[in-house]
């Protein structure tokens, strides 16, 4: 890093009831390579190199209440651990840092973090911090700064590439309303990469459909690339999790045009949210066994209230049978001090626990990076074997 580099701003964009029922899935293997699987709802036809001949049951989805009970009774003996909150240099009463991103340069952590009034979602940055003395993070002065984005996220090394995205948000013409899209940027080395001669901030490498978030990477060990969707509407309700896969990073504008237009319910995952709840994928690992951990959030409303309720979620994947396991809830607000729960437009914001990142330690344990009540960050500390199952532990990622 070099500390005379001008700090960038990149320039603002405009504008241009019921829980999921059973299903019964079959998958028939027809080569070595090459499977079918169809069942109440379609049929897909995906490579699939280990399948073989079986039935595989959906089981039907749970709601966050239904979760909460079974994480509070998985902790009643041990009893909930406590997070910690994380002081940054540059808040105050009227400026928040919150939903933090970790990246670890060195054996050192980072963390990309979104940065706003605390009375607007508008002019959001995000900006790079590094720990410094007595506990408090110090924005690093060198790194860009990028306006109009939100949520950052950091998805490991993919096709050699240091992979960084997060939230673009703009100005929709005539309505007070935010726009927004994932967008991705790219480095080699260093994340000063991202900043041209004159100290701008470049570009991102893709753009994202218009309203649809949690869009995450991950590099397989096949060589493939993963890629997570969150469509909404009335292909996606109120935000269900896709997948797919493509060859490299060249294609990945292309396919998630393709997938936007082409709106593919058989690329949905069943058995995550009921009808009435939501959620997304903020980060993935590979599993030993070649499936892949989820680390995501799910949401709804509280009963009889229009507050909206987001806690921390783990998962397995499956991507050859697209089936999904170990559902859980890992973290809730309640689990850090008190915070003050941001207030903007329609006061609908309740208990707010939103991952951001783990970073895996040596003694079985992983920090958890959340935000919290969309004003702070936080941390708390997680055994590994909690997150996926003692048979599949989480890998470091890059």
């Amino acid at each position: 890093m070099r500390s005379n580099r001008k700090i960038a701003r990149a320039k603002k964009v405009e504008a241009s009831p019921k829980a999921e029922p059973e299903l019964r899935r079959y998958v028939f293997k027809m080569s070595s390579n090459f499977s079918v699987s169809f069942d109440e709802v379609g049929f897909n036809i995906y490579n699939m190199p280990e399948a073989e001949q079986a039935v595989i049951k959906v089981a039907p989805a749970k709601s966050y209440r239904e979760l909460l009970v079974e994480f509070n009774n998985t902790n009643k003996q041990e009893g909930l651990p406590k997070g910690e909150l994380l002081k940054f240099n540059i808040e105050d009463d009227a400026v928040t840092v919150y939903n933090p991103a970790p990246v670890v340069v060195d054996g050192q952590t980072y963390l990309w973090a979104r940065v706003e009034k605390r009375t607007t979602e508008k002019h959001s940055v995000v900006r790079l911090f590094k720990e410094g003395k007595n506990g408090v993070w110090d924005a690093v002065e060198e790194a860009p700064i990028f306006e109009g984005l939100q949520d950052p996220f950091y998805c490991g090394i993919i096709g050699g590439y240091h992979i960084l995205g997060g939230v673009q948000v703009y100005d929709v013409p005539g309505t007070p309303d935010l726009g927004y899209r994932t967008v991705f940027y790219r480095y080699r080395n260093s994340f000063t990469e991202l900043l041209n001669a004159n100290g701008e901030t470049r570009n991102p490498f893709v753009e994202g459909p218009e309203k649809m978030k949690g869009i995450r990477l991950i590099q397989r060990e096949n060589g493939r690339i993963g890629v997570t969707v969150r469509p909404q509407g009335q292909f996606g309700g109120r935000g269900r999790i896709g997948y797919f896969e493509i060859e490299s990073l060249d294609t990945l504008q292309r396919a998630l045009a393709d997938y936007e237009r082409q709106k593919d319910p058989k690329t949905l995952n069943g058995g995550l949210f009921v009808d009435e709840e939501w959620g997304g994928a903020n980060e993935l690992s590979n599993l030993p066994d070649g499936k892949i951990g989820v680390l995501g959030h799910i949401a709804g409303f509280g009963e009889n209230s229009n507050k909206k309720n987001y806690y921390s979620m783990t998962f397995i994947f499956d991507p050859e049978t697209r089936s999904v396991s170990n559902v859980q809830i890992i973290a809730t607000a309640e689990q850090f001090p008190p915070v003050e729960v941001k207030r903007v437009k329609k006061d609908d914001r309740g208990s707010i626990c939103y991952s951001g990142g783990l970073v895996k330690l040596e003694n079985d344990h992983a920090w958890l990076y959340v935000g919290i009540g969309d004003t702070k960050a936080g941390r708390i500390l997680i055994k590994t074997t909690r997150l996926y199952g003692k048979t599949t532990p989480i890998q470091k990622r890059n």
